[in-house]
């Protein structure tokens, strides 16, 4: 397979600092429910599993890293990796694309049938979000791959299909 254009995502040290600064107050909250636990010698389980989900939540968008892949043989692979063991790879047939388009606008695709949304960006990267629907599956349901990537990105997608852009 031969690629034409390969891209990771980046973060710059604002959104860094927000992200630190999030993982702290969350840090705060389990330091708080340890005190509770200390005290009153209960669990609160509500308590620590919302910390829990608000830490996994965290770990979700800030932790991984992802590298968009755009091939020759019309494919696009977005190769997913984090936690310094994960490492995984999603994989797009650009021939069964419906559209994409450089920025997504939720309020304007609600209203189409798209089943399910496929998260693939870091809330650090400071590129815009970035839609491409495609069918998959034997019953050609749409799907929508959120990303974000630069516009150096969507221009060498553009090449690759310039009658399934949706400029917005």
């Amino acid at each position: 397979m031969e690629e034409i254009y390969r891209e990771e995502s980046s973060t710059c040290f604002e959104r860094k600092i927000f992200a630190a600064v999030a993982l702290l107050l969350i840090g705060c909250l389990f330091v708080y429910e340890w005190q509770g636990l200390q005290e009153t010698k209960r669990l609160n389980l509500l308590g620590w599993g919302m910390d829990f989900v608000l830490l996994a939540l965290w770990v979700w968008r800030v932790a991984f890293k992802y590298t968009l892949i755009l091939y020759k043989d019309k494919r696009l692979e977005v190769v997913t990796s984090g936690l310094g063991f994960i490492k995984r790879s999603y994989f797009v047939d650009l021939t069964r694309t419906e559209s994409f388009t450089d920025k997504y606008v939720k309020s304007f695709f609600r209203k189409t049938k798209i089943s399910h949304y496929i998260h693939r960006y870091n809330s650090l990267d400071n590129n815009p979000q970035r839609l491409l629907v495609f069918t998959e599956g034997k019953k050609n349901k749409l799907a929508g791959l959120l990303f974000k990537c630069s516009d150096k990105f969507i221009h060498q997608l553009r090449r690759q299909m310039p009658d399934k852009f949706i400029q917005l």
